[in-house]
């Protein structure tokens, strides 16, 4: 056994060398802007968008990765969709314009409209565990609810800007961002104030998206190229280098250091070294406008677009032609509160398997074998976080992200 583990290690050392390509992975028919991607892992995902072209259905899920999608009607004709939340597998959340959060129980296949009680646009939605959530929108509208969503109290923002976004760390912070304007909250959305040290500058900062991969590291991205970081839970933050002065829509990082952002025009970036460095990366459908970006793992990512297109990252090598990880290993749910569990959907691959479990300073907090078909790991003795899952198949390595919420409110 201690053979088996050294092996382990020296193989997650040597990952496979491979290269990283967006390609178009399907096109809706009609042609519906899409606002928003979300996956909960390699397979289960949804996308939503406008209602135009003489459809009824902006709402498409996906459980086969992105192969094949089932639409969805939202109950609503000529209206948009700005953000999806997804609880768990089976409840999920959307916002819209006129004041609309509707809500699946069934995984997407059904909707019903919760009271909100308002009018504005809800660019923004959070959900920080089963009951508690949060909605960002227009004239500088917050709304919080405490009961899953049955009802909604605004929690005043003392300002009118527009919110985009709004995220939460493991320790309780909460951030809405917008245009020109960061709010804080210290105190799980009872209060907010704005953030004192963050370098806008003109003749706008419309701050779209916002991610915090620690504690006290975060990213957010804005229109004219700009990417900002913090690394002191959000109290200043710095400028980073991006190469470009195209308007970015959507950042998502599955660490501290491995991120990417999409934007107008095609524009994608990547960076391996915390922001450091950004990459450009090619588009395959050319100048087209890129709305928002999950990403699975390292290598597994989607990219929602303007003309109703859905990319996805894909590793190619010739040294490699094997069937990827994400086929073989699903674990769920994601995020997890105390038991995280795993099945072979396709046992073809008799190759020994293993995971390692890292925490976002890169820490192994658990490793070991997965034996048989199916299995769970006990996370209870965890803190609440961001973490890396590595499985390792052979020679392929698997890097995904993994939240953990247990112990939020």
């Amino acid at each position: 056994m201690k053979n088996i583990y050294l092996l382990l290690l020296v193989l997650f050392a040597a990952q496979t060398a491979y290269v990283q390509e967006w390609r178009l992975e399907h096109q809706f028919t009609p042609a519906q802007t899409l606002q928003k991607v979300r996956f909960r892992d390699a397979h289960f995902g949804l996308t939503v968008g406008s209602l135009y072209n003489g459809s009824t259905k902006n709402i498409h899920v996906t459980k086969d990765g992105g192969k094949t999608w089932i639409d969805a009607s939202s109950g609503y004709t000529g209206t948009r969709f700005m953000d999806i939340e997804m609880v768990n597998d089976s409840v999920l959340y959307m916002s819209g314009n006129n004041g609309l959060i509707i809500r699946s129980v069934d995984g997407g296949n059904q909707w019903s409209t919760l009271n909100t009680g308002v009018t504005e646009q809800l660019w923004g939605l959070l959900f920080t565990s089963s009951q508690t959530g949060f909605a960002v929108g227009s004239n500088g509208l917050i709304l919080r609810t405490l009961d899953g969503g049955e009802h909604w109290e605004i929690r005043p923002s003392g300002t009118n800007h527009l919110f985009y976004d709004v995220c939460a760390t493991e320790s309780g912070l909460l951030f809405a961002s917008g245009s020109n304007i960061l709010l804080r909250s210290e105190n799980w959305g009872d209060s907010w104030e704005a953030v004192e040290f963050f370098p806008f500058e003109p003749p706008a900062d419309w701050i779209r998206s916002i991610q915090f991969v620690t504690n006290e590291t975060g990213y957010a991205c804005a229109d004219i190229g700009r990417i900002y970081k913090t690394t002191d839970a959000g109290k200043s933050w710095t400028r980073q280098n991006s190469n470009t002065q195209e308007a970015l829509f959507e950042l998502d990082f599955v660490d501290e250091n491995f991120g990417i952002v999409c934007g107008f025009n095609g524009t994608i970036l990547k960076t391996e070294d915390g922001g450091e460095h950004w990459e450009s990366m090619s588009c395959p459908i050319g100048t087209e406008h890129l709305y928002s970006i999950e990403m699975v793992d390292r290598n597994l990512g989607y990219i929602c677009t303007h003309f109703g297109k859905i990319l996805k990252l894909t590793n190619v090598s010739s040294q490699d032609e094997s069937e990827p990880l994400h086929a073989l290993h699903r674990f769920y749910p994601n995020p997890v509160n105390e038991t995280l569990h795993w099945s072979l959907e396709n046992q073809t691959n008799t190759d020994a398997c293993f995971f390692r479990l890292l925490n976002a300073a890169g820490q192994c907090m658990l490793s070991g074998p997965l034996e048989g078909s199916q299995g769970s790991m006990n996370l209870q003795a965890l803190a609440a976080g961001l973490y890396q899952l590595h499985i390792l198949n052979g020679k392929q390595l698997r890097v995904e992200k993994l939240i953990l919420l247990r112990g939020r409110p």
